[in-house]
């Protein structure tokens, strides 16, 4: 009997040759090659040989030339009439050295080498039957991985087209039995507890089969189902030289089996516990030695496998998803149409109009409350638009408009209209247009909903015009409002209050009022009034309606206020703040001083010369002094003085009174503007003498546009003062410089200066920084005032720069021409 190995690394070649000498020294030589294995069988004849290549297909043929029943090369002959092999893999030994018939014949018979009998060495037979057993080995291994590559397709292919787990397993463990003709194939599934049992297999008969044998954890140690865990393959050529426990082994033995191949399934989409099973195939009766390609087969199968069992787990989850789906859809379904009952039942019964319409703005559905709100039944609705139903135009293009808009963005739209009502006059409705959509996402319907707003509109039209009025009358009221919640913090304060205070309205709301906008020397006690005063039991007694006290401006300024109090109270009479309208006395106080300083002034400024004039009148009257002719004359002199002072007191009154109405027009020419000045100073040269004041001055000749004698008057008493208020034996200047657009008059003294509280109102009428000025310097605190009017009215400007105890500068500006 001939034994064949048909493994993938073993060569088996057909040794024919009737020498049995010769056929010993071959095989002794093809037996030395340790880089080569070789299965040999030896045939004597012709026939012989035949027979063994038919029944066996060795892989290489070594054949002698010259046989007892023919020759050679017609045992070649006949193993290529088939025409399936192109080139013979097949050595022939010849003994006629150079015989080229012979070469040409075995040429053509395809035969892949020859070697002269009498050459043969073991070094030329290893190296020509080795090289030509290295083309078949590398051939068979192109055949085996592209028959292993079809196999894997064709799995992927299987677990493409099926869905159910059993049949890919089947598929797998027949197609790599088959593949790797091996004895057994199975898939084994492991339980958490590390048991298990065999869910697929293909085993060849007489095999028993293990389907569905169930194993315990204890033929998979911890140890073990660790390494699967991590990829680790078992290979096992022979199980019993595989140093395996004894409880393995008898679980081996149980199947049976001798040689194994073990790959882990691992799902990658399980990182906690990966090791779904395990893919085995073995050999029950022989040992074999597991090639690399098998292994790799077992492993690419392996992943497939692991695609096909996630596919079956997303399957499996689609299906639970579906019966879940299908489940809520048949509750939604009812839901809704319990929703729609009601639905149709609140829309019907509810009194806002309510209506949907399609995307083409054609109404589909209206409630009854339609007919009272317009006088049309709701069945001349259906099918039509609004601009159809003849609408009023600007609510058709009002409703077009939002439509459009809500198509467009799938915002909710909510506006306004009026309505011809029935019954008379204009309702008015607020719309409300939701989007309603449908399966595909996409809005298909909307829903317009008009809620009666009639009496809110008439009731705050009427709010309005009441806010409106009281707010135009606090915005425009030339009196301070402010109110104050309980707790002193300011809640309002109009236009004028922050006019006369110089705040914005971000800078006093939410402010405490008595320590932000009051003296400090007042604050504490205000503010402890106000907290007594609301608390409810002490309101009568220690409320005040009016009261006056001064407030800070944000400059600093004091302003005083003259307050009317009133408190506010909730729908519950609790007291919740207050509200004060205050009058800006602060003007008003300025003035009545002012005026009771003018009194003051006055009345001194006319009983002293009234009193001289009296008095020497008197005496002249009374003949007294008809003898003394030069005292006569002399009190006569002090007479004509002091009704001169008089009358410039009255004629200053009477001027800045014309000046300040414009009921004086200016008689302007063109002057020289050192004349001018020259005039003012000889006019002021008496004066300036008995003062023993130097009065300077730096001139040159610019023609200025004026009212000569106004301008004159306005330096006069610009001088004057100038000299009043400067020490003996000082000097004051008077100086002019041309300007781009103007000329400027300077007039400095160095005299005890204006204090900076009073540079700002110093040109007011009657004011003065002392009163008392009046009486020891003369004048009637209307100077300055009449310099201003008169410098005003040329167009130009006034100003004083002064430096307490060092002097001041009075200065002004006249255009060279307006117009």
């Amino acid at each position: 009997m001939v034994t064949w190995n048909s493994s993938s690394f073993n060569i088996n070649i057909l040794l024919v040759d009737d020498s049995e000498s010769d056929r010993h020294t071959y095989i002794r030589y093809l037996q030395s090659d340790s880089t080569h294995t070789y299965n040999i069988m030896e045939a004597e004849t012709l026939a012989e040989g035949l027979e063994l290549w038919k029944t066996y297909q060795p892989d290489i043929v070594l054949a002698d030339y010259f046989l007892p029943d023919g020759e050679g090369w017609e045992l070649l002959a006949e193993m290529g009439k088939d025409g399936l092999l192109p080139k013979l893999d097949a050595i022939v030994l010849t003994g006629k050295a150079g015989d080229e018939r012979v070469i040409l014949k075995l040429m053509r018979l395809g035969v892949a080498d020859y070697i002269e009998k009498g050459e043969v060495t073991p070094l030329s037979l290893c190296n020509r039957v080795g090289q030509l057993g290295d083309r078949i080995l590398l051939n068979r291994q192109l055949q085996r991985s592209q028959q292993q590559e079809l196999l894997i397709a064709r799995i992927s292919l299987h677990i493409r087209q099926y869905l159910d787990l059993e049949e890919v397993s089947q598929a797998i463990v027949r197609e790599v039995r088959l593949f790797l003709n091996a004895d057994r194939t199975v898939i084994y599934k492991f339980n958490p507890d590390f048991s298990g049992g065999v869910v697929a297999e293909s085993v060849l008969p007489p095999w028993e089969s293990c389907m569905h044998r169930q194993l315990s954890d204890e033929y998979f140690p911890e140890t073990m189902g660790g390494e699967y865990r991590k990829g680790r393959i078992f290979i096992a050529p022979d199980v019993y030289a595989a140093n395996l426990s004894e409880c393995h082994l008898q679980m081996l033995e149980s199947f049976p089996t001798r040689a194994s191949l073990i790959v882990p399934i691992l799902r990658s989409n399980n990182q906690d516990n990966p090791l779904w099973g395990l893919l085995c195939t073995y050999q029950c009766f022989e040992s074999r030695p597991w090639e690399e390609p098998d292994i790799r087969l077992l492993q690419q199968l392996s992943v497939q496998f692991a695609i096909a069992l996630q596919q079956a787990e997303l399957y499996r989850d689609l299906q639970i998803s579906n019966t879940e789906l299908e489940n809520r859809v048949n509750e939604r379904t009812a839901e809704l149409f319990k929703r729609q009952q009601e639905f149709i039942a609140l829309v019907e019964n509810s009194p806002n109009v309510i209506v949907r319409l399609d995307r083409q703005s054609r109404i589909l559905y209206i409630n009854s409350a339609t007919e009272a709100a317009s006088g049309i039944p709701p069945s001349e609705f259906l099918g039509k638009t609004f601009r159809e139903m003849k609408m009023p135009e600007k609510n058709v293009l009002m409703a077009e408009e939002r439509v459009s808009k809500l198509l467009a963005t799938g915002e909710q739209q909510e506006y306004e209209i009026d309505f011809p009502s029935p019954k008379g006059g204009l309702a008015y409705y607020k719309i409300n247009i939701i989007p309603e959509y449908g399966a595909n996402g996409a809005i298909t319907t909307m829903l317009m909903v008009f809620s009666d707003i009639t009496s809110n509109v008439l009731s705050g039209n009427a709010l309005r015009e009441a806010n409106r009025r009281w707010q135009s009358l606090l915005d425009n009221v030339r009196l301070i409002v402010v109110g104050l919640n309980t707790e002193g913090s300011v809640e309002y304060a109009n236009s004028f209050f922050l006019e006369t205070a110089g705040y914005k309205l971000e800078e006093v709301i939410g402010k405490n009022w008595f320590s932000n906008f009051l003296p400090e020397y007042i604050q504490e006690e205000l503010d402890q009034i106000f907290d007594k005063a609301l608390v409810e039991e002490n309101f009568l007694e220690d409320f005040r309606p009016h009261y006056q006290n001064p407030i800070i401006t944000k400059s600093g300024e004091e302003r005083d206020i003259a307050w009317n109090n009133t408190v506010l109270r909730d729908p519950d009479n609790k007291i919740v703040g207050t509200i004060s309208i205050g009058e800006d006395i602060t003007d008003k106080l300025k003035v009545d001083k002012i005026k009771s300083e003018f009194i003051s002034i006055v009345s001194h400024e006319l009983r002293t010369p009234l009193a001289s004039i009296r008095g020497a009148l008197g005496l002249l009257a009374s003949g007294v002094l008809d003898t003394k002719p030069d005292t006569a004359k002399h009190m006569l002199d002090i007479a004509v003085s002091d009704t001169e002072r008089l009358v410039r007191l009255v004629n200053d009154i009477l001027d800045l009174e014309r000046l300040s109405s414009s009921r004086v027009t200016l008689d302007r020419h063109w002057h020289d503007v050192a004349d001018l000045c020259r005039q003012a100073i000889a006019t002021m040269e008496a004066l300036s003498d008995q003062s023993q004041i130097s009065v300077l001055c730096d001139l040159s000749s610019i023609q200025i546009w004026t009212d000569g004698d106004r301008l004159v008057q306005t330096l006069v008493n610009l001088l004057s003062n100038a000299i009043k208020f400067s020490p003996p034996h000082s000097e004051v200047h008077l100086t002019v410089e041309s300007q781009f657009e103007e000329i400027l008059f300077k007039i400095i003294d160095h005299g005890r200066g204006i204090p900076e509280e009073y540079l700002e109102n110093i040109f007011e009428r009657f004011n003065q920084v002392d009163a008392s000025d009046a009486r020891q310097k003369g004048g009637t605190g209307l100077g300055l005032a009449i310099c201003r009017s008169i410098v005003q009215q040329h167009g130009g400007k006034i100003w004083v720069e002064s430096v307490l105890s060092e002097g001041s500068t009075f200065l002004f500006t006249i255009p060279h021409r307006l117009g």
